[in-house]
């Protein structure tokens, strides 16, 4: 799944930011853009950056 630090695209913004949390429970994760924000999202509205 996500793991801390990995790199993130948020769909519906179309931002890239880094995986800050993940909660598994909740199927949530906290992504920290590079402005210094975070925003809560859940697994189905971000997808991973390919290198």
């Amino acid at each position: 799944m996500f793991k801390k630090g990995q790199k993130v695209i948020v769909d519906f913004t179309g931002e890239t930011g880094a995986v800050a949390k993940v909660d598994y429970r909740y199927n949530q994760v906290e992504v920290k853009y590079s402005d210094g924000t975070y925003q809560v999202v859940g697994f189905h509205k971000i997808r991973k950056v390919e290198d």
